[in-house]
């Protein structure tokens, strides 16, 4: 199996074959406490504007998304996993956007398969990898290299290259590293409460995979559909 590990450095244009698009805290974590609240419909955007733009366009639509990990003024959620866990999505559509995530997402090739990920699906992602015998990994890191605000990314990718490959990495110790450093930011006082931490952390708590659908839409280019 070849796995590569890309950053947003790196040019999506150049990637080709199965990708991860990795934004562990939080975007692609709260992707999937989305998806367990049952959307009808799951759109992902570029900017604040044409969020907006969507909202007053489709009914019974929900605005979800932050820039600079603060809630968007007029948006109904942050990007937070402790806002949205307890949330019923029956019959609404989403409409997502993020500071790195949903950009990294949307820059990705249309041609390739893309996926998105962190710990709290990854049992799901390696599950998938192997039933489709697929023999080509790519993750694509959202966040910047060798920042402490980010790394938690990169955390995931390897802890995901090294269970492909059969290794044993030690996630407990990650998860205690992680706290001390990006995690401090997430607290009472910080931009984010702590247990949006703590649930961006919960590993393989959800069985599923979310993976990018072209919209043949004029108002949006992009949708997360479930494939697993």
């Amino acid at each position: 199996m070849r796995i590569d590990i890309f950053t947003p450095n790196d040019d999506p244009r150049n990637i080709d074959g199965f990708t991860i698009v990795i934004d562990v805290l939080r975007a692609f974590s709260v992707s999937y406490y989305i998806l367990a609240n049952h959307p009808q419909k799951y759109i992902v955007v570029g900017s604040v504007e044409q969020a907006f733009r969507l909202k007053g366009a489709i009914e019974n639509s929900v605005l979800v998304g932050e820039r600079q990990g603060i809630k968007v003024e007029g948006f109904d959620y942050g990007n937070s996993p402790t806002e949205i866990v307890n949330a019923d999505f029956n019959g609404k559509t989403i409409i997502h956007t993020t500071t790195a995530g949903t950009k990294g997402l949307l820059a990705q090739k249309s041609e390739n398969e893309v996926v998105v990920g962190s710990f709290v699906n990854a049992g799901a992602l390696i599950g998938y990898i192997k039933e489709k015998h697929i023999e080509r990994v790519n993750m694509y890191c959202t966040a910047q290299k060798e920042q402490m605000f980010g790394e938690e990314d990169y955390y995931f990718a390897d802890y995901m290259r090294s269970m492909l490959t059969g290794g044993r990495p030690n996630f407990p110790e990650m998860v205690r590293t992680l706290r001390e450093r990006t995690g401090k930011g997430f607290c009472d006082t910080g931009f984010a409460p702590a247990s949006d931490f703590e649930y961006c952390m919960k590993l393989s708590s959800f069985d599923s995979v979310l993976k990018k659908k072209i919209a043949r839409n004029e108002d949006y280019e992009m949708e997360l559909v479930q494939i697993r």
